[in-house]
């Protein structure tokens, strides 16, 4: 079972079995893999940083294998990270619900998903302004 330490900020990670600990940190893993190409992708959508970098990403290959490669990374760690919960107590599964925030990880969720979606579909959400 995972320690949760520091007032509820972190797990101890040496306290977790071998096979925990394999599927929390290749899920955390794949997580910051997709975040690192969720950075490049944030260069092409107009946002609160500015106006996007990259201008006529919709027809880039490489641009789409981007954007292919955050969902996939972060497909992969939603499952390590299933499997990771399933092996918890009671008290991890709230402390997870706790963190996640229910309601604030959905609307980022569908946020993410339109923004990735929005070179493709001909449409602008302003996504990123909500957060202003």
């Amino acid at each position: 079972m995972a320690k949760i330490t520091h007032k509820g900020s972190w797990i101890k990670i040496s306290s977790l079995n071998k096979e925990d600990k394999k599927n929390y940190l290749i899920s955390a893993g794949f997580f910051l893999t997709g975040a690192v190409f969720w950075g490049l992708h944030l260069n092409t959508v107009d946002g609160i940083f500015g106006p996007p970098i990259f201008e006529n990403t919709d027809t880039s290959l490489s641009f789409a294998i981007i954007r292919a490669m955050i969902i996939i990374c972060w497909f992969i760690a939603i499952i390590y990270s299933k499997k990771f919960l399933l092996t918890q107590d009671e008290l991890m599964h709230r402390y997870y619900l706790y963190t996640a925030a229910s309601g604030g990880f959905g609307f980022v969720t569908v946020g993410m998903l339109f923004s990735i979606l929005q070179p493709y579909l001909s449409f602008t959400i302003g996504f990123y302004g909500y957060f202003l």
